[in-house]
């Protein structure tokens, strides 16, 4: 999310996870080939796997800080809540 709007939050996710993710990805697209050769269906499921293993923890650093963010802007505006 580029824009900084009221109803548009924006978070940052950390160099360790987009790497990560790029790895993972980088892995998969080698693995699954560009249809020229045969694909091994369990190689490419492993490395699906750790795609979405990683896409998982991108999710979980952007709800983090989403939540931090939140629970900072209630904490400056006194209203505090309790999750």
């Amino acid at each position: 999310m580029s824009e900084k709007s009221p109803d548009r939050p924006t978070v940052s996710v950390g160099w360790d996870e987009i790497a990560e993710l790029s790895r993972a990805w980088a892995e998969y697209t080698a693995t699954a080939g560009n249809g020229s050769a045969p694909v091994d269906p369990i190689l490419s499921l492993r490395k699906t796997g750790a795609v979405l293993r990683s896409v998982e923890k991108v999710l979980v650093s952007i709800e983090s800080e989403a939540r931090r963010k939140e629970a900072s802007r209630a904490s400056a505006n006194g209203t505090c809540r309790e999750t």
